[in-house]
């Protein structure tokens, strides 16, 4: 089974493990918020609309307890002011991390006074709120809470800039762009690496749009994220290597990123080599992410091909297969023996993962799929 067709340049082919995906499409267009203002998240968490005590229906409308109390993305400003983020700063030469622009680019987001709506106060504060995920809510803050009477759909919304989170590969897309863009310098530093998989971050994060009604909630909507996160997170991981290469990173820091991308890459069966050259794996990048459209989700037989292989030796090739098998299994024997697995990757663990332990953890896993 092959997922990624065989892709038409030179020297950078991957092989592949999913049939029938047609012809490599353009890559999908990006919704441009600059043309819009913010609202500030005051107007979405109202008892009236997402800031509900309990659940009232599909959507539940009570998004925002679920955010404020679950999601790490509420806390990601706060994170900021805490003794290893310091550290960060200090070895950077950066006095107050919590006004830098260069971490507050994603641990919230730093906003012109012009990009936001009169008498409305933007808060760094609320780290990453509402409108850093769904676009700034200007023009569609008001009709989109009143479909009916003001003859407003989703459609609408998104043109005027809200961000289509309903669609897979957006949605991974706007993850991705903070989750596994790291320069190498923060790395140098002490900044945590970034290790991301998308079924299971989303997991973590309190899923406060899981409501009946949500594409999310349909059959086999995991696999189908799952197989776009890969993808996306392989063109990212990709770009984030031909950064590091363009600034001269140190070899380590290098290798580390190359490591990185041959994790998503190896789960993808990728049948050549990432690239030395950094416009190499910029357009190997690009290549990449044109698969987006039309691709079909992995399933088990992925599963019996990863299982057939042998155990990975290094901490992210480990993680992105172990998670892999969490996301795409449906057995229910596996269960126990994939939680052990998990618990060797998760992230405060990276430094004393042991791949001998792991192997055998995998071979007790793997012995579900043959």
């Amino acid at each position: 089974m092959m997922l990624l067709a065989r892709f038409g340049v030179a020297a950078l082919a991957l092989g592949t493990v999913l049939p029938a995906l047609g012809a490599a499409l353009a890559e999908p267009p990006r919704q441009d918020a600059s043309a819009f203002k913010y609202a500030g998240m005051a107007r979405c968490n109202t008892k009236d609309c997402h800031g509900s005590d309990v659940p009232k229906g599909s959507p539940a409308l009570n998004e925002y307890n679920l955010w404020k109390g679950a999601d790490p993305h509420s806390r990601a400003f706060t994170t900021l002011y805490k003794a290893p983020s310091k550290a960060i700063g200090q070895a950077m030469g950066i006095a107050k991390v919590h006004e830098s622009a260069k971490c507050l680019s994603c641990h919230s987001r730093l906003v012109e006074p012009e990009k936001v709506m009169a008498n409305v106060k933007w808060s760094l504060q609320n780290g990453v709120s509402c409108e850093l995920c769904h676009g700034p809510s200007e023009k569609w803050i008001e009709p989109h809470a009143l479909p009916k009477e003001k003859k407003w759909s989703h459609e609408k919304s998104m043109e005027n800039g809200m961000i289509d989170l309903r669609d897979p590969a957006r949605w991974a897309s706007h993850c991705a762009s903070c989750h596994l863009q790291i320069d190498h310098d923060l790395v140098a530093a002490g900044h945590p690496k970034l290790h991301f998989e998308l079924v299971d971050y989303n997991a973590r994060t309190g899923a406060h749009w899981k409501t009946e009604k949500h594409p999310s909630m349909a059959a086999g909507f995991d696999a189908k994220m799952w197989t776009t996160g890969q993808v996306v997170s392989l063109a990212e991981a990709l770009r984030n290597l031909a950064r590091h290469v363009k600034a001269g990173a140190k070899k380590e820091l290098t290798d580390g990123a190359r490591e990185q991308a041959a994790a998503y890459a190896r789960v993808l069966q990728h049948a050549g080599e990432i690239p030395a050259d950094a416009a190499k794996l910029e357009e190997l990048a690009a290549v990449v992410e044109a698969k987006l459209k039309g691709l079909a989700p992995a399933d088990e037989s992925l599963l019996k091909t990863l299982a057939a292989g042998e155990a990975p030796r290094d901490f992210s090739a480990a993680r992105q297969v172990a998670l892999a098998f969490r996301a795409l299994s449906t057995r229910a024997a596996a269960k126990a023996d994939l939680d052990k697995l998990c618990e060797q990757i998760l992230a405060k663990n990276e430094k004393a993962f042991d791949a001998a332990k792991f192997a055998a953890g995998f071979d007790a896993v793997r012995a579900h799929f043959k």
